[in-house]
């Protein structure tokens, strides 16, 4: 099965995809405080500004996401968030950022769905909305 979660980042002041971008993937559903909530996955955005697979944490139990032996399985409905580390990106470009990390909440309703986050990005400004 494909990533069933995907992403894309575009930084519009430059016009172009934000490459490397580093972003955080997490399963959120089975807390009320996401603070202490641990990433399951990570990836990094390529040179279109797109991330289409993620890196599993093996010391993280997977069965509350769907991911077997590093792959996903299947999707599990739920709350998920992506935190988007914004800083680091700026600073390798040469610029500055209002906001140090985008972090984006999400919920899968229905399993054999894609879900792609598209995240428009400025140094002071960004936006989501619901992808295909």
């Amino acid at each position: 099965m494909p990533d069933p979660i995907t992403c894309h980042v575009l930084d519009t002041n430059r016009g172009k995809p934000a490459e490397s971008v580093i972003a955080q993937l997490y399963n959120i559903s089975s807390t009320t405080n996401h603070e202490n909530v641990k990433p399951f996955a990570l990836s990094k955005t390529n040179s279109d500004g797109r991330i289409t697979t993620w890196s599993f944490d093996p010391d993280v139990d997977y069965e509350s996401t769907g991911v077997v032996n590093n792959k996903w399985e299947k999707l599990v409905p739920g709350q998920y968030k992506i935190k988007f580390l914004t800083s680091k990106y700026f600073k390798a470009i040469g610029g500055e950022t209002f906001f140090p990390f985008v972090e984006i909440a999400f919920e899968v309703t229905n399993n054999s769905e894609h879900y792609h986050i598209p995240l428009l990005l400025s140094n002071f400004s960004y936006t989501t909305y619901r992808g295909s």
